[in-house]
């Protein structure tokens, strides 16, 4: 079964403030806040690609037992069922990162329209319509990956059953699989997503006046 990529989040860089006015002070606080809001989305990821690795194993330990020992294969079964519990916990705790991260960039956008640099101001509503469509990238994501989950539960309630036929099997790992394919493509723009927004954001700052470096 192919499995989600770790996502990737850009690492948070470090930053100087440099001869900021109180609104730009306040803006670029906020976005950090933001981005802030997003270390539980990061935590999860380690745990998440360990579980995706070790229901890998135990999937390919069913398909070398074949049908021989059923109480073993009903048994590993059940333990790649916890499995995929476990992910949906890391993956929901992750959706709420988002959304606080989500809910912290509105009090941004909300700055947005105080700032009276024209080009200015059109460099925040850039970063506000990345941003957003960074949000529904993430939707999409994590839709997919429920998906996929839902997708693996049904792999191992069928082999669960003593009378499986192997084509009904096979047919429902390459459900699994077109479901991870998915995963894998929404995974990738929601990484481009959000380069480009830390692209963005480099620059807005440097235009502000802010000193950046990046870690």
């Amino acid at each position: 079964m192919k499995k989600l990529h770790t996502i990737v989040f850009v690492l948070l860089i470090s930053v100087f403030l440099s001869a900021c006015s109180s609104n730009e002070d306040h803006i670029y606080q906020t976005l950090e806040a933001t981005a802030a809001k997003e270390a539980d989305f990061e935590k999860q990821q380690q745990p998440l690609s360990k579980l995706e690795t070790n229901e890998k194993e135990l999937f390919d330990q069913i398909l070398d037992l074949g049908m021989k020992d059923f109480d073993q294969i009903s048994k590993l079964a059940d333990d790649a069922l916890a499995n995929l519990k476990q992910r949906e916990e890391h993956l929901k705790k992750e959706k709420e990162s988002i959304e606080k991260a989500k809910e912290e960039f509105k009090l941004a956008t909300d700055e947005f329209n105080s700032i009276k640099d024209e080009k200015l101001k059109n460099q925040a509503h850039d970063l506000q319509e990345i941003m957003n469509t960074r949000y529904k990238s993430y939707e999409k994501l994590y839709s997919a990956y429920m998906n996929g989950l839902a997708e693996d539960r049904k792999i191992y309630e069928m082999i669960k059953n003593e009378d499986l036929k192997l084509e009904d099997l096979q047919t429902q790992i390459e459900a699994s699989n077109k479901a991870y394919e998915d995963v894998v493509e929404m995974n990738s723009q929601f990484n481009d997503q959000t380069e480009k927004f830390n692209k963005s954001k480099l620059q807005f700052y440097k235009d502000l006046g802010i000193k950046v470096e990046s870690k």
